[in-house]
């Protein structure tokens, strides 16, 4: 804890310097704004959002990376109305659903699907039923009542999600086709290494709140205009110091008190707080060599780091006539998202999550495997006449079983030095909603830690 950090020492330094403007930086500044503590805010990059943010390539607006929102993103939803985004016009709504595609050599193109009447349980367990159409009823009855217990029940220890789905008696075709595909999207891990503890948090979290939490939310701007950019608006406009394109080099602490940044190119800035808001690696890099930040950087260090890509391709026609969301099975990618909703309708985004365990030659022949494959289950595409590919190669951290236990707390061993990021929301995996919190949470702390907050 700190004590008396808004002494006047150093002079010159800044109440509270958030380093980082992706969405747990944007978070975190915005709330130590209100809670009257101004705010220098550092950016290395040109443009805010960080892993989340948009993109203009080709003459078209795209993203970084495709995301889906639920509605059980209540931080991000609110921070959206914060800083003046509707959600109902800046999101596409969809029923909880999941319909699948795949494509096998010489067999038709198949599909499966889950389409219950609503996310109320009756509803859910008969549209698993259904989908079990292929299984004897004795193991459909198996796989219904072990579901039950996946929502319900808790796992004596974090086990790799396929592990806990053999417990539960899932049939090896609805691990393949649902639960498999699934947790790959909401974890950026594989069901083989995933934490059960972090998929059946999202899983209660998503499918046993109100109606409105298992919505899926498809944006309908880029990511961009959701929230990073009316929020770094937000911030200028409330007097906060922001420093764009400007990357830190460095973190010293000083033996009077707060800590002195350097910043590539141009004069030190001193705070008197630090909050630390950026992706593990470049955490670690930034911290400064202290005994008492030893467990923080072990904590980091462990964290281990997953891959998306996602190709775009361009299709000479307006393609608006798919769904808004498909699964693929069996292909390259797993989850195709035509770009109409949000002004592009030329473009397709398909989301390629652990994409280290699929690499490619290049960039060329991962877009084109994609459109290949695309094309045999939608031959009405026909070829596209360009493709992009936009790989985060440390997307994510590796939500491996065990990791949860390992993450670090937006607390450091170092008084006035904080974390925020998707990394520190513990129970989540790497999302929007779980870098929101993450920031709130690093702005709570600061607030308590000067006596200006209670607890949250």
């Amino acid at each position: 804890m700190t004590d008396g950090p808004l002494r006047a020492s150093p002079p010159d330094a800044v109440p509270v310097a958030v380093i980082g403007a992706g969405w747990a930086g944007l978070a975190a500044a915005l709330q130590l704004v209100r809670d009257g503590l101004p705010v220098a805010l550092v950016e290395a990059a040109a443009v805010p959002g960080g892993r989340g943010r948009s993109l203009d390539l080709d003459g078209a607006h795209l993203d970084n990376g495709q995301h889906i929102l639920v509605g059980a993103c209540r931080q991000v939803l609110a921070q959206m109305r914060a800083v003046g985004v509707d959600p109902q016009d800046a999101l596409h709504a969809l029923p909880f659903a999941l319909s699948l595609r795949e494509r096998r050599p010489g067999v038709d193109t198949g599909s499966f699907s889950l389409a219950p009447r609503s996310a109320r349980p009756r509803h859910l367990a008969a549209a698993l039923y259904r989908a079990l159409g292929g299984e004897t009823p004795p193991r459909r009855l198996a796989a219904l009542f072990g579901a039950a217990r996946m929502l319900t029940g808790t796992p004596g220890e974090d086990l790799p999600v396929a592990e806990w789905l053999r417990r539960a008696h899932q049939p090896p075709a609805l691990i393949a086709r649902l639960w498999e595909p699934l947790c790959l999207a909401v974890m950026n891990t594989p069901v083989a290494e995933a934490s059960t503890k972090i998929f059946q948090n999202v899983l209660r979290q998503t499918l046993r709140g109100n109606q409105r939490d298992a919505r899926l939310l498809i944006p309908r701007l880029p990511l961009g205009a959701l929230f990073p950019e009316p929020a770094l608006a937000r911030l200028r406009a409330s007097g906060a110091e922001v420093r764009m394109s400007t990357r830190v080099t460095g973190i010293a602490p000083l033996a009077e008190g707060g800590f002195e940044l350097t910043l590539r190119g141009g004069d030190p800035l001193r705070a008197r707080q630090v909050v630390l808001a950026t992706a593990p690696r470049a955490a670690v890099r930034l911290l400064p060599e202290s005994e008492a930040l030893a467990p923080t950087r072990r904590a980091l260090s462990a964290l281990g780091a997953r891959s998306i890509c996602t190709v775009y391709l361009r299709y000479p026609r307006p393609v608006v006539d798919l769904p808004p969301l498909t699964g693929l099975l069996g292909q390259h990618g797993q989850w195709l998202l035509p770009r109409h909703l949000i002004g592009e309708p030329h473009w397709l985004a398909v989301v390629i999550s652990a994409a280290e365990m699929s690499p490619a030659a290049d960039a060329r022949s991962r877009w084109e495997r994609v459109a290949r494959e695309l094309s045999a289950i939608f031959p009405q595409l026909g070829k596209p006449d360009r493709g992009r590919v936009i790989c985060e190669h440390a997307a994510t951290f590796d939500a491996r079983a065990g990791i949860d236990d390992l993450r670090p707390d937006v607390r450091t061993g170092l008084s006035g030095l904080y974390l925020a990021g998707d990394h520190c929301a513990h129970g989540l995996p790497s999302t929007l909603e779980a870098a929101v919190q993450a920031g709130l949470q690093a702005a709570t702390a600061v607030g308590q830690d000067v006596g200006l907050v209670a607890s949250r």
